[in-house]
């Protein structure tokens, strides 16, 4: 069998004052880069480095649509530019990876928080111009360059160090679904890498994740966090492709972009992610205790933990679309199990 594995970067850069790395970092690649990023983001950024030193910069308000991203493709070949370099949160550097794809051409990313996995990623989320969930894009490689300067994602909001570390979180419960490991024998060795990874990313963010957001200016493990949040759960992200994960979590997050895009706009991807890992660990018989662990975790970041916090519309229609949805994309068997799972969110 013929296996296809998009695992980690090409360089992980991390630590304080990483993004003096940045200029270096782009003349590997070329003397020109198309800069794109939330504007905020960027300002952060600029604060730092000179970034009209490498290239042009575009501060990105619309989507992370594929209509936008072959318009920067196009940009990027009239303006003559060898690279892509992404800054910001998920949505601008999915985009800056897409662009990259379609361009065919190296793509650094400058993550400035650790709310979703995406600067390690090989695949772009994309999104239509409306903000509803469009599929994804498989890159032609792995994304050559991370540069994750901890000051920069030190000073993010609280909420979305909270979101970025559920999200994280939600990788042992899709992987272990249905499956008791004690070992390397009682599965495939991918399955077995993506199990061992993700339940050391579990106990470590459990473990470590309130402290150190109530001591995010001076805790020693601020680069352990954003290496467990920004590379290690990419890599089991990596190694669970075609491993049969059943991704519930993630699932629900799919429909609400598809079906509630305004009324959850305002709505993180690791919130919502994070009520359907409650929803997850129920359908997979979990234990009670980690799943108090899991929702005492979720209030200490005030974040949502029904269906009815990220606006989902709890009618007996919207929940057999939802059931049905997750039928339809996901490795699910049994709805009668799933539906009593609903339920049990925010019980």
């Amino acid at each position: 069998m013929l296996q296809e594995l998009k695992v980690g970067v090409g360089r992980f850069i991390v630590g304080t004052d990483a993004i003096e790395r940045l200029k270096s970092e782009m003349e590997y690649f070329g003397e020109k880069a198309l800069i794109i990023g939330g504007p905020s983001s960027v300002d952060r950024v600029e604060s730092k480095v000179d970034l009209k030193q490498m290239g042009i910069v575009y501060r990105h308000e619309g989507a992370c649509s594929k209509r936008w991203a072959q318009e920067y493709c196009r940009i990027l070949k009239r303006e003559q530019c060898e690279l892509v370099i992404g800054i910001g949160g998920g949505k601008c550097i999915d985009l800056a990876k897409c662009i990259a794809t379609y361009a065919d051409c190296p793509i650094i990313a400058v993550p400035t928080s650790v709310a979703t996995c995406v600067a390690s990623s090989a695949v772009c989320i994309m999104y239509t111009d409306e903000g509803r969930a469009d599929g994804s894009v498989a890159m032609n490689r792995e994304v050559d360059v991370v540069v994750a300067d901890t000051d920069l994602i030190r000073s993010a909001p609280k909420r979305l160090w909270g979101a970025g570390m559920v999200d994280s979180l939600a990788k042992l419960p899709e992987v272990i679904h249905n499956l008791k490991i004690k070992s390397y024998k009682d599965c495939d060795l991918n399955k077995y890498i993506c199990f061992v990874n993700a339940k050391a990313i579990w106990e470590f963010i459990l473990g470590e994740g309130c402290a150190l957001a109530d001591e995010i200016n001076t805790s020693g493990r601020v680069e352990d966090m954003i290496l467990t949040n920004l590379i290690h759960t990419s890599i089991v992200s990596g190694f669970s492709s075609g491993s049969g994960q059943l991704a519930l979590a993630h699932g629900l997050y799919d429909f609400m972009r598809r079906e509630f895009v305004e009324e959850a706009r305002d709505i993180l991807h690791g919130e919502i992610v994070g009520v359907g890992l409650i929803m997850q660990m129920h359908y997979n018989g979990d234990d009670v205790c980690e799943i108090k662990r899991l929702t005492d975790f979720m209030k200490y970041f005030g974040m949502p933990a029904t269906l009815e916090d990220i606006h989902f519309q709890d009618t007996a229609e919207n929940r057999r679309k939802l059931i049905d949805y997750l039928k339809e994309n996901t490795a699910i068997e049994d709805t009668d199990r799933l539906a009593a799972a609903l339920d049990k969110i925010g019980a």
